[in-house]
Protein backbone atom coordinates (compact mmCIF):
# COMPACT_ATOMS: atom_id res chain seq x y z
CA UNK A 1 0.00 0.00 0.00
CA UNK A 2 1.61 3.37 -0.82
CA UNK A 3 1.21 6.66 0.96
CA UNK A 4 1.27 8.52 -2.09
CA UNK A 5 -2.43 9.67 -2.90
CA UNK A 6 -1.69 13.14 -4.48
CA UNK A 7 -3.21 12.62 -8.53
CA UNK A 8 -0.48 12.88 -10.89
CA UNK A 9 -0.34 13.26 -14.43
CA UNK A 10 1.02 12.33 -18.17
CA UNK A 11 3.11 9.51 -16.48
CA UNK A 12 5.97 8.30 -18.97
CA UNK A 13 8.58 5.79 -19.03
CA UNK A 14 11.58 5.88 -20.60
CA UNK A 15 13.93 2.70 -21.06
CA UNK A 16 17.25 1.90 -21.72
CA UNK A 17 19.03 -1.32 -22.24
CA UNK A 18 22.37 -1.85 -22.83
CA UNK A 19 24.20 -4.82 -24.30
CA UNK A 20 27.80 -5.41 -25.55
CA UNK A 21 27.73 -7.19 -29.04
CA UNK A 22 31.30 -6.73 -29.68
CA UNK A 23 34.90 -5.57 -28.91
CA UNK A 24 36.68 -6.03 -26.19
CA UNK A 25 35.21 -8.19 -23.16
CA UNK A 26 37.21 -9.35 -20.18
CA UNK A 27 35.77 -13.09 -19.13
CA UNK A 28 35.69 -12.69 -15.19
CA UNK A 29 36.66 -16.54 -14.75
CA UNK A 30 39.60 -16.75 -17.01
CA UNK A 31 42.96 -15.58 -17.06
CA UNK A 32 42.69 -14.46 -21.02
CA UNK A 33 41.19 -11.25 -22.84
CA UNK A 34 39.14 -12.11 -25.91
CA UNK A 35 39.29 -9.17 -28.40
CA UNK A 36 37.42 -8.31 -31.64
CA UNK A 37 36.83 -5.59 -33.71
CA UNK A 38 34.54 -3.17 -31.71
CA UNK A 39 33.60 -1.67 -35.54
CA UNK A 40 32.49 -4.53 -37.52
CA UNK A 41 29.44 -2.92 -38.39
CA UNK A 42 28.24 -6.60 -39.77
CA UNK A 43 28.39 -7.99 -36.31
CA UNK A 44 25.25 -6.18 -35.25
CA UNK A 45 22.22 -8.85 -35.05
CA UNK A 46 19.59 -7.15 -36.53
CA UNK A 47 17.18 -10.89 -34.99
CA UNK A 48 18.63 -9.76 -31.50
CA UNK A 49 17.61 -5.96 -31.61
CA UNK A 50 13.89 -6.96 -32.63
CA UNK A 51 13.47 -10.10 -30.10
CA UNK A 52 14.97 -7.58 -27.33
CA UNK A 53 12.03 -5.37 -28.33
CA UNK A 54 9.54 -7.89 -28.66
CA UNK A 55 10.23 -9.13 -25.18
CA UNK A 56 8.37 -5.89 -23.56
CA UNK A 57 6.18 -5.18 -26.57
CA UNK A 58 4.17 -8.74 -26.41
CA UNK A 59 3.50 -7.86 -22.44
CA UNK A 60 1.71 -5.07 -24.42
CA UNK A 61 -0.07 -6.93 -26.69
CA UNK A 62 2.03 -5.44 -29.49
CA UNK A 63 3.67 -7.60 -32.04
CA UNK A 64 5.63 -4.76 -34.25
CA UNK A 65 7.63 -5.40 -37.43
CA UNK A 66 10.91 -3.62 -37.06
CA UNK A 67 12.47 -2.49 -40.05
CA UNK A 68 15.98 -2.69 -39.41
CA UNK A 69 18.91 -2.23 -41.32
CA UNK A 70 22.99 -1.75 -40.30
CA UNK A 71 24.30 1.63 -40.40
CA UNK A 72 26.50 1.97 -43.56
CA UNK A 73 29.00 4.49 -41.29
CA UNK A 74 30.28 3.90 -37.71
CA UNK A 75 29.21 7.87 -37.23
CA UNK A 76 25.47 6.42 -37.54
CA UNK A 77 23.96 4.37 -34.92
CA UNK A 78 20.03 4.58 -35.32
CA UNK A 79 19.15 1.11 -36.88
CA UNK A 80 16.06 2.01 -38.22
CA UNK A 81 15.31 1.74 -41.93
CA UNK A 82 13.35 4.92 -41.85
CA UNK A 83 15.65 6.89 -40.47
CA UNK A 84 18.02 6.63 -43.95
CA UNK A 85 15.33 7.97 -46.58
CA UNK A 86 16.54 6.60 -50.20
CA UNK A 87 14.08 9.38 -51.75
CA UNK A 88 14.45 13.15 -51.74
CA UNK A 89 10.49 12.89 -50.35
CA UNK A 90 10.64 10.49 -48.02
CA UNK A 91 11.39 12.08 -44.27
CA UNK A 92 13.12 10.81 -41.86
CA UNK A 93 12.01 9.40 -39.47
CA UNK A 94 14.70 8.92 -35.94
CA UNK A 95 12.28 6.53 -34.07
CA UNK A 96 9.01 4.21 -34.61
CA UNK A 97 6.08 4.97 -33.36
CA UNK A 98 3.01 3.28 -31.46
CA UNK A 99 0.10 2.86 -29.85
CA UNK A 100 -1.35 0.03 -27.71
CA UNK A 101 -5.03 -1.31 -27.67
CA UNK A 102 -5.27 0.40 -24.04
CA UNK A 103 -4.58 4.04 -25.48
CA UNK A 104 -0.97 3.96 -24.40
CA UNK A 105 1.58 5.36 -26.99
CA UNK A 106 5.20 5.28 -27.27
CA UNK A 107 7.55 4.83 -29.56
CA UNK A 108 10.77 2.85 -30.27
CA UNK A 109 14.72 4.34 -30.90
CA UNK A 110 16.95 1.18 -31.78
CA UNK A 111 20.77 2.02 -31.83
CA UNK A 112 24.23 0.29 -32.10
CA UNK A 113 26.31 2.81 -30.58
CA UNK A 114 30.22 1.79 -31.38
CA UNK A 115 30.11 -1.81 -29.69
CA UNK A 116 26.91 -1.96 -27.89
CA UNK A 117 23.25 -2.32 -28.42
CA UNK A 118 21.23 0.44 -27.48
CA UNK A 119 17.79 -0.01 -26.68
CA UNK A 120 15.57 2.84 -25.91
CA UNK A 121 11.49 3.01 -25.87
CA UNK A 122 9.21 5.32 -24.14
CA UNK A 123 5.79 4.38 -23.05
CA UNK A 124 3.13 6.87 -21.76
CA UNK A 125 -0.94 7.43 -21.26
CA UNK A 126 -1.99 10.47 -22.61
CA UNK A 127 -0.44 13.78 -22.19
CA UNK A 128 -3.11 16.33 -21.22
CA UNK A 129 -1.69 18.19 -18.84
CA UNK A 130 -3.82 19.10 -15.92
CA UNK A 131 -7.01 16.96 -17.88
CA UNK A 132 -6.58 13.42 -17.53
CA UNK A 133 -4.85 12.52 -14.12
CA UNK A 134 -3.78 8.99 -12.74
CA UNK A 135 -3.36 8.04 -9.33
CA UNK A 136 0.11 6.25 -8.27
CA UNK A 137 -1.20 2.56 -8.88
CA UNK A 138 -2.30 3.01 -12.52
CA UNK A 139 1.79 2.91 -12.62
CA UNK A 140 1.17 -0.63 -13.31
CA UNK A 141 -0.23 -0.27 -16.51
CA UNK A 142 3.32 0.89 -17.45
CA UNK A 143 4.75 -2.41 -16.29
CA UNK A 144 2.47 -4.99 -17.42
CA UNK A 145 4.31 -8.35 -15.80
CA UNK A 146 6.89 -6.41 -14.66
CA UNK A 147 8.17 -7.00 -17.99
CA UNK A 148 10.93 -4.07 -16.99
CA UNK A 149 12.32 -5.86 -14.38
CA UNK A 150 15.61 -7.33 -14.81
CA UNK A 151 16.88 -11.37 -14.44
CA UNK A 152 19.24 -11.93 -12.70
CA UNK A 153 20.15 -14.81 -15.30
CA UNK A 154 20.79 -12.00 -17.24
CA UNK A 155 23.36 -12.56 -20.46
CA UNK A 156 26.96 -11.56 -19.64
CA UNK A 157 27.00 -9.00 -22.28
CA UNK A 158 25.12 -7.21 -20.20
CA UNK A 159 25.90 -3.67 -19.27
CA UNK A 160 22.62 -2.19 -17.76
CA UNK A 161 19.89 -0.96 -17.41
CA UNK A 162 17.85 2.58 -16.41
CA UNK A 163 14.19 3.88 -15.90
CA UNK A 164 13.37 7.35 -16.21
CA UNK A 165 9.56 8.15 -14.83
CA UNK A 166 8.38 11.41 -15.38
CA UNK A 167 5.97 12.77 -13.85
CA UNK A 168 3.68 16.32 -13.34
CA UNK A 169 2.22 17.07 -10.19
CA UNK A 170 -0.33 20.04 -9.56
CA UNK A 171 1.58 21.61 -7.20
CA UNK A 172 4.13 24.24 -6.29
CA UNK A 173 7.95 22.70 -6.42
CA UNK A 174 8.54 22.56 -2.48
CA UNK A 175 11.19 23.97 -0.92
CA UNK A 176 12.79 21.14 0.03
CA UNK A 177 12.77 18.79 -2.60
CA UNK A 178 13.36 16.09 -0.25
CA UNK A 179 9.75 16.57 0.63
CA UNK A 180 8.82 14.08 -2.18
CA UNK A 181 11.21 11.11 -1.25
CA UNK A 182 8.65 9.44 -0.19
CA UNK A 183 6.11 10.20 -3.09
CA UNK A 184 9.18 8.61 -5.70
CA UNK A 185 9.81 5.82 -3.97
CA UNK A 186 5.95 4.61 -3.61
CA UNK A 187 5.68 5.73 -7.29
CA UNK A 188 8.64 3.31 -8.13
CA UNK A 189 6.46 0.73 -5.76
CA UNK A 190 3.80 0.73 -7.31
CA UNK A 191 4.95 0.41 -10.94
CA UNK A 192 7.00 -2.59 -9.70
CA UNK A 193 4.05 -3.71 -7.77
CA UNK A 194 5.84 -4.50 -4.74
CA UNK A 195 4.46 -5.92 -1.94
CA UNK A 196 3.78 -4.31 1.56
CA UNK A 197 6.58 -6.60 3.07
CA UNK A 198 9.58 -6.54 -0.11
CA UNK A 199 9.51 -2.64 0.01
CA UNK A 200 12.18 -2.54 2.45
CA UNK A 201 14.57 -4.27 0.09
CA UNK A 202 13.82 -1.91 -2.60
CA UNK A 203 17.11 -0.20 -3.92
CA UNK A 204 17.74 2.57 -1.63
CA UNK A 205 17.37 6.38 -2.36
CA UNK A 206 20.80 7.31 -3.76
CA UNK A 207 20.69 11.31 -5.08
CA UNK A 208 18.44 13.97 -4.96
CA UNK A 209 19.10 16.84 -7.22
CA UNK A 210 17.34 19.86 -9.06
CA UNK A 211 16.99 18.95 -13.07
CA UNK A 212 15.33 21.11 -15.76
CA UNK A 213 13.12 23.20 -12.80
CA UNK A 214 11.83 19.80 -11.77
CA UNK A 215 13.32 17.40 -8.63
CA UNK A 216 15.18 14.10 -10.17
CA UNK A 217 15.50 11.19 -7.63
CA UNK A 218 17.87 8.77 -8.36
CA UNK A 219 17.62 5.05 -6.97
CA UNK A 220 20.16 2.46 -7.12
CA UNK A 221 24.10 2.20 -5.73
CA UNK A 222 25.87 2.18 -9.16
CA UNK A 223 28.59 -0.66 -7.45
CA UNK A 224 25.39 -2.70 -7.03
CA UNK A 225 25.45 -5.76 -9.29
CA UNK A 226 21.63 -7.26 -10.78
CA UNK A 227 21.65 -9.90 -8.19
CA UNK A 228 21.80 -6.77 -5.68
CA UNK A 229 19.53 -4.83 -7.24
CA UNK A 230 17.35 -6.35 -9.68
CA UNK A 231 15.68 -3.51 -10.34
CA UNK A 232 18.65 -1.52 -11.81
CA UNK A 233 18.94 2.29 -12.16
CA UNK A 234 16.09 4.56 -11.39
CA UNK A 235 15.93 8.14 -12.33
CA UNK A 236 12.47 9.85 -10.94
CA UNK A 237 11.39 12.89 -12.21
CA UNK A 238 8.52 15.42 -10.57
CA UNK A 239 7.73 18.09 -12.75
CA UNK A 240 5.77 21.00 -11.81
CA UNK A 241 5.67 23.28 -15.24
CA UNK A 242 5.90 22.56 -18.73
CA UNK A 243 9.26 23.97 -18.89
CA UNK A 244 10.78 20.82 -17.46
CA UNK A 245 9.15 19.05 -20.83
CA UNK A 246 10.53 21.52 -23.09
CA UNK A 247 14.03 21.06 -21.53
CA UNK A 248 13.93 17.46 -21.52
CA UNK A 249 13.00 17.17 -25.36
CA UNK A 250 15.86 19.40 -26.36
CA UNK A 251 18.78 16.96 -24.93
CA UNK A 252 16.85 13.92 -25.08
CA UNK A 253 18.57 12.40 -27.94
CA UNK A 254 21.37 12.56 -26.59
CA UNK A 255 20.23 10.75 -23.26
CA UNK A 256 21.02 7.00 -24.28
CA UNK A 257 24.64 7.25 -26.05
CA UNK A 258 25.17 9.22 -22.20
CA UNK A 259 23.79 6.44 -19.75
CA UNK A 260 25.48 4.11 -22.26
CA UNK A 261 28.91 5.87 -20.86
CA UNK A 262 27.64 5.60 -17.19
CA UNK A 263 26.68 1.93 -17.29
CA UNK A 264 30.16 1.12 -19.17
CA UNK A 265 32.10 3.16 -16.06
CA UNK A 266 30.00 1.45 -13.43
CA UNK A 267 29.97 -2.38 -15.16
CA UNK A 268 33.70 -2.29 -15.41
CA UNK A 269 33.62 -1.03 -12.07
CA UNK A 270 31.73 -4.12 -10.68
CA UNK A 271 34.13 -6.44 -13.10
CA UNK A 272 36.90 -4.84 -11.64
CA UNK A 273 36.12 -6.06 -8.08
CA UNK A 274 35.84 -9.32 -9.02
CA UNK A 275 39.75 -8.88 -10.47
CA UNK A 276 40.94 -7.68 -6.97
CA UNK A 277 39.43 -10.17 -5.28
CA UNK A 278 40.55 -12.92 -7.86
CA UNK A 279 44.30 -11.23 -7.16
CA UNK A 280 44.11 -11.04 -3.24
CA UNK A 281 42.74 -14.59 -2.92
CA UNK A 282 45.74 -15.98 -5.05
CA UNK A 283 47.93 -14.25 -2.32
CA UNK A 284 45.93 -15.09 0.66
CA UNK A 285 45.53 -18.90 -0.76
CA UNK A 286 49.39 -19.34 -1.06
CA UNK A 287 50.43 -17.32 1.87
CA UNK A 288 51.16 -20.53 3.85
CA UNK A 289 53.18 -21.80 1.22
CA UNK A 290 55.21 -18.79 1.72
CA UNK A 291 55.81 -19.09 5.13
CA UNK A 292 56.57 -23.15 4.95
CA UNK A 293 58.86 -21.86 2.18
CA UNK A 294 61.11 -19.18 4.60
CA UNK A 295 60.38 -21.05 7.64
CA UNK A 296 61.60 -24.74 5.79
CA UNK A 297 63.82 -23.67 3.77
CA UNK A 298 65.41 -20.21 3.67
CA UNK A 299 66.04 -19.90 7.48
CA UNK A 300 67.88 -23.54 7.44
CA UNK A 301 71.64 -23.20 9.19
CA UNK A 302 72.72 -26.48 8.79
CA UNK A 303 75.11 -27.33 5.72
CA UNK A 304 73.55 -30.58 4.75
CA UNK A 305 72.75 -30.11 1.52
CA UNK A 306 69.36 -31.43 0.25
CA UNK A 307 68.17 -34.37 -1.29
CA UNK A 308 67.40 -35.42 -4.77
CA UNK A 309 63.78 -35.74 -4.19
CA UNK A 310 64.43 -32.61 -1.83
CA UNK A 311 65.33 -30.65 -5.11
CA UNK A 312 62.41 -32.03 -7.57
CA UNK A 313 60.02 -31.08 -4.73
CA UNK A 314 61.44 -27.38 -5.17
CA UNK A 315 61.71 -27.16 -8.59
CA UNK A 316 57.86 -27.84 -8.55
CA UNK A 317 57.09 -25.44 -6.25
CA UNK A 318 58.84 -22.96 -8.91
CA UNK A 319 56.85 -24.25 -12.06
CA UNK A 320 53.62 -23.90 -9.32
CA UNK A 321 54.55 -20.23 -8.46
CA UNK A 322 55.00 -19.13 -11.88
CA UNK A 323 51.48 -20.12 -13.03
CA UNK A 324 50.18 -18.38 -9.81
CA UNK A 325 52.57 -15.46 -11.06
CA UNK A 326 51.20 -15.57 -14.48
CA UNK A 327 47.28 -15.82 -13.13
CA UNK A 328 47.86 -13.15 -10.97
CA UNK A 329 49.66 -10.65 -13.57
CA UNK A 330 46.72 -11.71 -16.02
CA UNK A 331 44.24 -10.12 -12.97
CA UNK A 332 46.63 -6.98 -12.48
CA UNK A 333 46.49 -6.39 -16.52
CA UNK A 334 42.50 -6.84 -15.92
CA UNK A 335 42.52 -4.09 -13.62
CA UNK A 336 44.39 -1.87 -15.52
CA UNK A 337 41.77 -2.21 -18.81
CA UNK A 338 39.27 -1.37 -16.21
CA UNK A 339 40.64 1.76 -15.20
CA UNK A 340 41.69 2.79 -18.91
CA UNK A 341 38.08 1.89 -20.26
CA UNK A 342 36.63 3.84 -16.80
CA UNK A 343 39.33 6.91 -18.07
CA UNK A 344 38.05 6.38 -21.67
CA UNK A 345 34.09 6.41 -21.20
CA UNK A 346 34.18 9.47 -18.61
CA UNK A 347 35.98 11.33 -20.72
CA UNK A 348 33.19 10.65 -23.41
CA UNK A 349 30.92 10.96 -20.54
CA UNK A 350 31.68 14.79 -19.81
CA UNK A 351 31.77 15.65 -23.63
CA UNK A 352 28.74 14.27 -23.96
CA UNK A 353 27.15 16.26 -21.43
CA UNK A 354 28.52 19.23 -22.22
CA UNK A 355 27.00 19.29 -25.65
CA UNK A 356 23.81 18.49 -23.95
CA UNK A 357 24.03 21.43 -21.61
CA UNK A 358 24.29 23.49 -24.56
CA UNK A 359 21.36 22.25 -25.95
CA UNK A 360 19.62 22.48 -22.51
CA UNK A 361 20.83 26.33 -22.58
CA UNK A 362 20.96 25.60 -18.47
CA UNK A 363 23.64 23.40 -16.34
CA UNK A 364 22.57 19.80 -15.65
CA UNK A 365 24.15 19.78 -12.36
CA UNK A 366 21.64 16.63 -11.46
CA UNK A 367 23.72 14.47 -13.87
CA UNK A 368 26.49 16.11 -13.73
CA UNK A 369 27.52 14.68 -10.16
CA UNK A 370 28.01 11.25 -11.39
CA UNK A 371 30.86 12.62 -13.70
CA UNK A 372 32.14 14.55 -11.19
CA UNK A 373 32.39 11.96 -8.33
CA UNK A 374 31.05 8.81 -8.75
CA UNK A 375 33.71 8.29 -12.19
CA UNK A 376 36.56 10.15 -10.15
CA UNK A 377 36.24 7.61 -6.95
CA UNK A 378 36.04 4.49 -9.57
CA UNK A 379 39.25 5.55 -11.30
CA UNK A 380 41.35 6.34 -7.92
CA UNK A 381 40.07 3.05 -5.74
CA UNK A 382 41.40 0.73 -8.73
CA UNK A 383 44.73 2.83 -8.54
CA UNK A 384 44.43 1.82 -5.03
CA UNK A 385 44.21 -1.56 -5.21
CA UNK A 386 47.36 -2.25 -7.75
CA UNK A 387 49.15 0.14 -5.40
CA UNK A 388 48.26 -2.47 -2.92
CA UNK A 389 48.27 -5.69 -5.14
CA UNK A 390 52.19 -4.58 -6.79
CA UNK A 391 53.22 -5.48 -3.15
CA UNK A 392 51.99 -8.91 -3.95
CA UNK A 393 53.45 -9.48 -7.24
CA UNK A 394 56.60 -8.56 -5.58
CA UNK A 395 55.90 -11.15 -2.98
CA UNK A 396 55.73 -13.80 -5.67
CA UNK A 397 58.84 -12.85 -7.85
CA UNK A 398 61.11 -12.87 -4.11
CA UNK A 399 59.58 -16.06 -3.65
CA UNK A 400 60.59 -17.54 -6.87
CA UNK A 401 63.91 -16.09 -7.06
CA UNK A 402 64.48 -17.20 -3.63
CA UNK A 403 63.07 -20.83 -4.43
CA UNK A 404 65.38 -20.79 -7.82
CA UNK A 405 68.44 -19.41 -5.89
CA UNK A 406 67.91 -21.79 -3.39
CA UNK A 407 68.24 -24.68 -6.08
CA UNK A 408 71.16 -23.39 -7.55
CA UNK A 409 73.29 -22.77 -4.76
CA UNK A 410 72.51 -26.64 -3.39
CA UNK A 411 72.31 -27.64 -6.88
CA UNK A 412 76.05 -26.22 -7.87
CA UNK A 413 77.10 -27.80 -4.15
CA UNK A 414 75.30 -31.43 -5.00
CA UNK A 415 77.26 -31.02 -8.22
CA UNK A 416 80.21 -29.49 -6.71
CA UNK A 417 80.49 -32.69 -3.67
CA UNK A 418 79.71 -35.02 -6.44
CA UNK A 419 82.43 -33.95 -8.83
CA UNK A 420 84.93 -34.21 -5.82
CA UNK A 421 84.23 -37.36 -5.41
CA UNK A 422 84.90 -38.43 -8.70
CA UNK A 423 88.02 -36.98 -8.87
CA UNK A 424 88.38 -38.39 -4.77
CA UNK A 425 87.17 -42.03 -6.90
CA UNK A 426 89.57 -41.71 -9.40
CA UNK A 427 92.65 -40.61 -7.27
CA UNK A 428 91.76 -43.72 -5.68
CA UNK A 429 91.74 -45.82 -8.78
CA UNK A 430 94.79 -44.34 -9.95
CA UNK A 431 97.14 -44.76 -6.51
CA UNK A 432 95.44 -48.28 -6.46
CA UNK A 433 96.60 -48.99 -10.05
CA UNK A 434 99.84 -47.12 -9.29
CA UNK A 435 100.56 -49.06 -6.27
CA UNK A 436 100.10 -52.61 -8.00
CA UNK A 437 102.73 -51.55 -11.23
CA UNK A 438 105.08 -50.92 -8.21
CA UNK A 439 104.41 -53.85 -6.24
CA UNK A 440 104.80 -56.15 -9.40
CA UNK A 441 108.19 -54.28 -10.33
CA UNK A 442 109.37 -55.19 -7.35
CA UNK A 443 108.18 -58.48 -7.16
CA UNK A 444 109.67 -58.63 -10.49
CA UNK A 445 113.57 -57.19 -9.35
CA UNK A 446 113.37 -59.54 -6.43
CA UNK A 447 112.25 -62.30 -8.48
CA UNK A 448 115.38 -61.75 -10.35
CA UNK A 449 118.10 -60.66 -7.95
CA UNK A 450 116.98 -62.93 -4.93
CA UNK A 451 118.21 -66.09 -6.16
CA UNK A 452 121.80 -64.48 -6.94
CA UNK A 453 121.52 -63.04 -3.54
CA UNK A 454 120.81 -66.15 -1.63
CA UNK A 455 123.25 -68.32 -3.72
CA UNK A 456 125.64 -67.11 -6.48
CA UNK A 457 125.52 -69.96 -8.16
CA UNK A 458 122.24 -71.54 -8.12
CA UNK A 459 121.23 -74.87 -8.13
CA UNK A 460 117.59 -75.36 -10.27
CA UNK A 461 115.35 -77.01 -7.59
CA UNK A 462 112.01 -76.84 -5.77
CA UNK A 463 113.11 -75.28 -2.30
CA UNK A 464 114.79 -71.81 -3.97
CA UNK A 465 111.82 -71.62 -6.57
CA UNK A 466 109.26 -71.46 -3.85
CA UNK A 467 111.10 -69.06 -1.65
CA UNK A 468 111.85 -66.81 -4.04
CA UNK A 469 108.39 -66.19 -5.38
CA UNK A 470 107.64 -66.07 -1.41
CA UNK A 471 109.92 -63.59 -0.90
CA UNK A 472 109.28 -61.15 -4.11
CA UNK A 473 105.22 -61.37 -3.26
CA UNK A 474 106.00 -60.37 0.03
CA UNK A 475 108.07 -57.36 -1.03
CA UNK A 476 105.33 -56.70 -3.58
CA UNK A 477 102.38 -56.11 -1.66
CA UNK A 478 104.70 -54.27 1.15
CA UNK A 479 106.17 -52.04 -1.46
CA UNK A 480 101.96 -51.44 -3.36
CA UNK A 481 100.90 -50.91 0.15
CA UNK A 482 103.29 -48.20 0.98
CA UNK A 483 102.73 -46.54 -2.65
CA UNK A 484 98.85 -46.58 -1.88
CA UNK A 485 98.89 -45.11 1.32
CA UNK A 486 101.56 -42.71 1.73
CA UNK A 487 100.06 -40.33 -0.92
CA UNK A 488 96.83 -40.23 0.50
CA UNK A 489 98.50 -39.65 3.99
CA UNK A 490 100.66 -37.04 2.81
CA UNK A 491 97.87 -35.38 0.98
CA UNK A 492 95.76 -35.61 4.93
CA UNK A 493 98.56 -34.04 6.70
CA UNK A 494 98.79 -31.30 3.99
CA UNK A 495 94.94 -30.20 4.15
CA UNK A 496 95.40 -30.54 8.11
CA UNK A 497 98.24 -28.05 7.99
CA UNK A 498 96.27 -25.76 5.55
CA UNK A 499 92.99 -25.74 8.03
CA UNK A 500 95.39 -25.01 10.70
CA UNK A 501 96.48 -21.66 8.84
Amino acid sequence: MNNFSSPIYAPSLYWFSYYVYDGLNIAIDSDDLTASNSKKQEAIDLDWVRNGYQRILSEFKLEIDLDLVNPTSPQSHNLLKANYPTKPDQKRKRQQNFKTETGLKGFIYPQAIHDTYALNLRVAFPEKYGADQYSCEDLQQLNPANCFQLSINNRAEFLGQTLLLTVYLNQSPPPDPRDLDQAAKDCWCAFFKIEQADIPKFPRLYRVASCCNGYLYEFGNPRETVSENPYGHLLMLFMFDKSTTKTLNKFYWSLPILLLYRHKMSNTFRQSRLFYEKADKVVNDHEQQFNTLKQGHLKRKDNQLLTEAALKNLKDEIKELLRISLSYSHQLRNLEYARNTIAINHRNYLATLEQMEQLATMPLDALRVFGEKEAVTFQDQITADLNYLRHGSGLLDTAINSIRGLVEIDQAESDRARQAQEIESDRTLQNMISAIGGGLGVAGVTATAYPYYKNPEPTPSLGPIAEVVGVSLGLGLLAAAILFVLPQSLRSLLHRNDSKD
